[in-house]
């Protein structure tokens, strides 16, 4: 009776929202919550933080945030702060006069003005180097740019959306990201729950995204079998929902018009594999639940020195080789990861 009486409530929760969110698949709880917050910071000129794991979907919420604001009339200028050399970021931002630098031959406009009366997407806005974030910082609160080598004062409008897959209060900690600037970008917080977060959800995301494969494809694939649906419901997701419209896409071009079954999964999909053990159960020898744990993903016998060493190396094939994000997923500092990755040369 209580499921049957909650069920309306999670429907209505979706149904009070004033923006279309449609594209933005989930009914879980925590799913709602994000969407509630978008709902409500859409309409703000005020600048928004969107954090979360990689393949969360950030960009996501952030043209949805967009796309619901009076600045949707114009496009949303998207930056990855990350794919920009360091030392070029406040020039694409900000911009330069003629003769600023040499090679500077002409006048260019940098992306906060290309953006005025519209919206400024600043990706990765944790990786911005130190020396640039006071700069960001000041515009942030006078809304006025100055382009490099120049001295006019410039207004801008651009509503800002900025996004980061680390813990930008542990990188305040270490040095490495300025408190004034996280304590002005905090005010409005979007925190995106993993997959593994909201896996009621796994099954009406997979069938989104084979729909969307379904219409883009000659290949038509009917549905998804239940056993399909099990394995993911015990995946871990490292590379959430990004990783699973990958696994669907791979899956409908193997699946060659039948329904999509296990062996058409990658390898490591195809095993269930265990949730966590807690600490708790570990340790209480008398719980009855232990026996169900036994499976582990890795042979019996492994060290723990190899099992960090392949959650490192799989980590970063996952993103591409990209030691930043590899160092995010991980939960440690890149110098570490460095450190572990020229071990494992030496011992190659």
């Amino acid at each position: 009776m209580a499921e049957e009486m909650a069920l309306p409530e999670t429907l209505l929760s979706r149904e009070k929202l004033h923006g279309n969110y449609d594209n933005i698949v989930g009914e879980s709880t925590v799913h709602l919550e994000v969407l509630k917050s978008i709902d409500t910071f859409a309409k703000s000129s005020k600048v928004v933080l969107i954090s979360g794991e990689t393949g969360t979907g950030k960009e996501l919420v952030a043209r949805a945030l967009h796309a619901e604001n009076p600045h949707a009339r114009h496009a949303m200028v998207t930056v990855n702060c990350a794919e920009i050399a360091g030392n070029l970021i406040e020039n694409e931002l900000f911009g330069h006069e003629k003769g600023a630098f040499t090679g500077a031959e002409r006048q260019h406009i940098g992306l906060f003005e290309t953006a005025s009366g519209g919206t400024l997407f600043l990706d990765e806005i944790g990786v911005l180097p130190m020396p640039l974030q006071p700069k960001l910082l000041r515009v942030l609160q006078e809304n006025e740019i100055r382009r490099v080598g120049g001295t006019a004062k410039i207004p801008v409008t651009a509503r800002v959306l900025t996004a980061t897959n680390i813990n930008l209060i542990e990188a305040v900690a270490a040095g490495k990201f300025r408190r004034d600037l996280y304590e002005r970008l905090k005010s409005l917080h979007i925190q995106l729950p993993a997959l593994r977060e909201r896996r009621e959800d796994i099954p009406a995301l997979a069938k989104y995204f084979l729909t969307k494969e379904n219409n883009c494809s000659n290949q038509k694939v009917t549905d998804i079998n239940p056993e399909v649906l099990s394995l993911f419901d015990a995946y871990s997701w490292p590379g959430n929902i990004r990783e699973l419209e990958g696994v669907i896409g791979r899956a409908v071009l193997l699946a060659g018009g039948v329904d999509i079954l296990p062996h058409h999964l990658p390898p490591d999909l195809q095993v269930p594999q265990t949730h966590p053990l807690s600490l708790a159960d570990a340790t209480v020898s008398t719980n009855p639940n232990i026996p169900d744990y036994f499976m582990l993903p890795f042979p019996m016998g492994t060290t723990l020195k190899e099992i960090e060493k392949s959650a490192i190396l799989t980590t970063l094939a996952r993103e591409n080789g990209n030691r930043s994000k590899t160092a995010a997923v991980l939960g440690i500092s890149q110098p570490t990861l460095r450190a572990k990755l020229h071990a494992y040369e030496q011992e190659e």
